[in-house]
């Protein structure tokens, strides 16, 4: 039973991450404009510091009195503190990205059962229900259709 256990929880997490994408073409438009938001504000962010910054690293240090080795040094920093802060920008809007995939996947996942569900019902399949994960969006609309479902089988 444990081997059983074992390969069920497995095949259940395989399963959820190659179903990630329920609804491509909704969900990649959702995270690429997620995306394109997120770099052009890093691009706009890292002009304006590295033009004020550099401008500001001209007269400062260039100017000064002291040696071209701290001048070289100084200069060296700068581009370090450039290349950690676009790489930190990187991998925050990768987690961005990953978080966005994940909330288009608990709206398109719901969307995706309740075609399921109006379908089989237009099909005759009267006793199916919609039934969300907790986590999912659009729980109250679920009810509701439930509700409605019930009401006009009454009817009939």
């Amino acid at each position: 039973m444990g081997k059983a256990m074992d390969n069920k929880k497995s095949g259940s997490s395989q399963r959820k991450f190659r179903n990630l994408l329920i609804n491509p073409r909704y969900q990649v438009k959702y995270i690429f404009w997620t995306t394109f938001t997120g770099l052009f504000l890093i691009f706009i962010n890292a002009m304006v510091f590295y033009v004020f910054i550099r401008e500001n690293y001209r007269i400062l240090v260039d100017m000064s009195p002291m040696e071209d080795e701290a001048k070289v040094q100084l200069y060296h920093e700068l581009h370090q503190i450039v290349w950690l802060l676009g790489g930190f920008s990187v991998v925050f809007l990768v987690a961005v990205s990953i978080f966005g995939l994940v909330l288009s996947h608990r709206t398109a996942g719901p969307m995706y059962h309740f075609k399921r569900v109006f379908k089989a019902i237009r099909t005759g399949k009267h006793e199916l229900r919609i039934r969300l994960r907790p986590k999912d969006d659009f729980a109250d609309v679920a009810k509701e259709c439930n509700e409605m479902i019930e009401y006009l089988l009454k009817k009939k």
